[in-house]
């Protein structure tokens, strides 16, 4: 991958779990730069006591098992259980996979930190449109830019394929979406997302001492404030009607990339959100390379919405509803009373 990639915000959710035949472990070198790079820079570090930290850690030397649990503690503490150290075997392997799916035309695979059923079409109205955004995560490579573009235009096509004309209000379900890379979530939905047909449009930010960094939505593009992450190529879907209602479902499972994209709807007009709070890892991080090869999924940023408003914890539906019929029930029952379905 390019290297602009490797300092690109991301919502990733991931674990810092090693295989169950072996203790993967960063390296004695890395080790002191991974918690040298938390302490300066995570998101929660003044949750942790640091010197204590590293005594722990030189008293485990020897101990595989002991570095690991102080490893993983000062990592989940300072990143409120968000970031995660990747071995260097596995970003290798992880390439590998996600050349060898770019080569045969696919797209990466979607990732799951907690197992997910898939989530099929539910019996709505026909003048309810519903597509579901689910996790999709990439791993830094040359093929990053082409796979998020396909998985874009993936979910914009399900939207298009829908939008006869008949369609009055949608349902974005984002209850399986347990994370991943967020900018082709974003540009996936840009059609129900986007209330505007020209210029670029803010649905977030990430919040910093220097001020936010906001999300931009384009007619063909998500921007990073004016760095392009993602790209179509060409011009998107534009919905027919225009900013209809849309009807926003979260869920336990929503987590970091998903709530990155709740939190996108979070504000636009005519939008109300259904069902349970989120897991609440809507903060945002940066993928930071260790001397050894490895990599650590730093937590930095808290996730806002297009008003400003997050504090990087769970998000909290408009309506809540128990069950999933029951959620999506109160969703149609909300978008049918609207204007633009009351006359339909």
């Amino acid at each position: 991958m390019p290297m602009r990639f490797r300092s690109t915000i991301l919502a990733l959710a991931a674990t810092m779990a090693a295989p169950a035949h072996a203790i993967e472990l960063p390296t004695r070198q890395a080790q002191i730069e991974l918690v040298d790079m938390l302490e300066r820079e995570a998101l929660y570090r003044d949750r942790v006591d640091w010197p204590e930290i590293r005594a722990r850690m030189s008293a485990a030397q020897g101990n595989p098992g002991k570095i690991r649990d102080v490893l993983k503690e000062a990592v989940g503490r300072s990143s409120g259980g968000h970031g995660a150290w990747i071995s260097a075997e596995r970003m290798r392997r992880e390439g590998q996979r996600s050349g060898r799916a770019n080569a045969e035309g696919a797209a990466a695979p979607d990732a799951r930190a907690v197992p997910v059923p898939a989530v099929d079409p539910p019996r709505l109205d026909p003048r309810i449109g519903w597509v579901s955004i689910g996790g999709f995560a990439i791993v830094p490579s040359a093929a990053a830019q082409q796979q998020m573009q396909e998985r874009a235009s993936r979910w914009q096509a399900a939207i298009r394929e829908q939008d006869s004309g008949t369609r009055c209000g949608w349902i974005v379900d984002l209850r399986g979406n347990t994370g991943g890379n967020m900018w082709p979530m974003l540009l996936g939905v840009a059609p129900l997302l986007r209330i505007t047909a020209g210029d670029s449009e803010t649905v977030g930010a990430f919040a910093s001492a220097n001020g936010p960094s906001r999300w931009q939505l384009s007619p063909s593009d998500v921007r990073l404030g004016t760095r392009v992450i993602a790209d179509l190529g060409k011009p998107g879907y534009q919905l027919k009607h225009t900013a209809a209602p849309v009807a926003v479902l979260t869920g336990q499972h929503t987590a970091s990339a998903g709530e990155a994209t709740a939190l996108a709807f979070r504000g636009r007009p005519q939008t109300r959100s259904f069902g349970e709070p989120t897991r609440g890892v809507s903060t945002a991080n940066v993928l930071r390379s260790l001397v050894d090869g490895s990599s650590l999924v730093l937590t930095t940023h808290v996730m806002q919405d297009r008003t400003g408003h997050g504090d990087g914890l769970k998000i909290e539906p408009d309506q809540h509803t128990r069950s999933g019929a029951a959620t999506l029930a109160a969703a149609q029952a909300w978008l049918l009373a609207q204007p633009a379905c009351a006359g339909h």
